[in-house]
Order: C-alpha cells, then sequence, then structure tokens
C-alpha cells in the first residue's frame, strides 16, 4: 500500500489554513489575554440607554495570503507538467493569496453592538463590544475597566453596589 505524499501535504496544508483563518475570528468580549489576568480595574454601574449594531471590519494578517498561497501554488503544480507545472504553481499562488486574503476578511468580519450607558454620576458613554450576554436597553451593567479596555457585564442583584 503506497501513501500519496503530495495527498497528505495539501490535506495538512488545507487543515491549517482553516485552523488558522478561524482562529482570526472576532474574539468575544468576555475573552481575556494572559496578560490582562491579575490586573487591578475599576468598577462603575450604569444603565443601557440605547444601544445600536454597527459593522466591524475583517482583517488581513497576511495569515489567508500565505496559506491561500500556499494551497494554490500545491494545486496549481498538480494541474500542469514539466515547465507547464511551474506557470501553474505560480498562477495558482497568486490566485489563492487573493482568494486567502478574501476568506479571511470574510472570516473576522462581523458585527458588534455600541450600548449607550447613564453611569451613575448622569454622563453617558459609549461601548462597543459582542453581545454574547444579550443585553438590552433599561439593563442595569457593571463597566469594567482595566487593561486598557472597558467591558459591560450584565450587574448582578447580589452585587455589592461600590460607594
Amino acid at each position: 500500500m503506497l501513501i500519496d505524499i503530495g495527498g497528505v501535504v495539501r490535506l495538512g496544508l488545507v487543515l491549517g489554513l482553516a485552523g488558522a483563518v478561524a482562529a482570526c475570528g472576532p474574539q468575544q468580549s468576555s475573552s481575556y489575554s494572559r496578560g490582562e489576568l491579575q490586573q487591578a480595574g475599576t468598577v462603575e454601574t450604569g444603565q443601557i440607554v440605547a444601544m445600536e449594531d454597527v459593522p466591524v471590519s475583517g482583517t488581513s494578517s497576511g495569515i489567508g495570503q500565505v496559506g491561500g498561497g500556499v494551497i494554490g501554488g500545491v494545486g496549481g503544480s498538480a494541474i500542469g507538467s514539466g515547465r507547464w507545472s511551474i506557470v501553474t504553481a505560480v498562477i495558482g499562488a497568486v490566485g489563492g493569496a487573493f482568494a486567502g486574503d478574501a476568506v479571511e476578511r470574510g472570516v473576522t468580519s462581523g458585527t458588534a453592538t455600541r450600548f449607550y450607558v447613564r453611569k451613575e454620576d448622569g454622563s453617558t458613554i459609549n461601548v462597543v463590544q459582542t453581545n454574547e450576554a444579550q443585553l438590552r436597553v433599561g439593563d442595569r451593567v457593571m463597566m469594567l475597566e482595566g487593561g486598557g479596555k472597558l467591558r459591560l457585564s450584565r450587574e448582578a442583584t447580589s452585587a455589592v453596589r461600590p460607594q
């Protein structure tokens, strides 16, 4: 039984690209980086007074271009033979790079929500984040600030309100 090494390599490249592009998707607002752990932050409370959906542009980090180019080049080289194999590999690599970039931008784009929050002191701020918590107008929220970011979280009824 012979194993097609070229097929195994192509499959590995496709799976690697798929994983890399998926990792580039919009991050949930409830996730933290390792650098944000054990950092002090401030907490204020307020109430959501308005909200609207806003588009989030996709990113073009180069992962999609490189992965698409490699896959396109490998696929293109399999089409031709001899010198044509080189030509079809180059054409496949260029086309794959453009396609990979478009896929990455599409996968990483999305929609977030702009929340307008009236703070306890009467001032109003806006915060843009994803809305996994299904926050709504009228909800009481905690504004968690730390690491250069501000996140909203539903105010727990049992939470002690800061003075």
